[in-house]
């Protein structure tokens, strides 16, 4: 349902929301900490500032930030600038000629897509660092914490890692 492209913007947008200040950070900082060839990650992070998710900034002291703060992007946004989007089901996908309405089964198969698309456009990606005993969750393949990252909790910011 989601392209690996879109996994890895998810990756990108969900470390730049952790970070303690809002500093860009280099594309090879973020390919490091969530473990995306850099190569492909900077094409990533170009499309998601295209698309207004990630302002970019040139320079020595360059790199990407969020455009935004982490409470205003759902992860459907994310989803959409980085051009994946939910493939709802409005007509036969079997293209029977005279099936003017959705049988029962994709009545059913649409229903649940409508419901995930509605999760993912109210999650946001605050939504998503909030983790269980304030440890927020980016692993690697073999779940491992790839990154440490700060985690505020009443206005009081401290460093955690695994």
């Amino acid at each position: 349902m989601i392209s690996q492209t879109s996994e890895y913007a998810l990756r990108a947008a969900l470390f730049l929301a952790a970070r303690d200040d809002d500093s860009p950070a280099s594309a090879h900082e973020i390919s490091d900490a969530v473990r995306v060839p850099v190569g492909y990650l900077q094409k990533i992070l170009r499309m998601l500032a295209k698309q207004g998710i990630l302002v970019a900034q040139r320079g020595t002291n360059g790199g990407f930030a969020l455009a935004k703060v982490a409470t205003s992007i759902s992860v459907l946004d994310v989803l959409r600038a980085s051009d994946t989007e939910i493939q709802r089901i409005t007509r036969c996908p079997l293209g029977i000629k005279g099936h003017t309405n959705l049988c029962s089964l994709h009545r059913l198969l649409d229903d649940e897509l409508a419901r995930t698309e509605r999760t993912f456009a109210g999650t946001t990606l605050a939504d998503l660092l909030d983790g269980d005993g304030g440890v927020r969750s980016l692993c690697d393949a073999k779940g491992r914490l790839p990154i440490s990252i700060s985690v505020e909790r009443g206005g009081d910011k401290k460093r955690t890692s695994e």
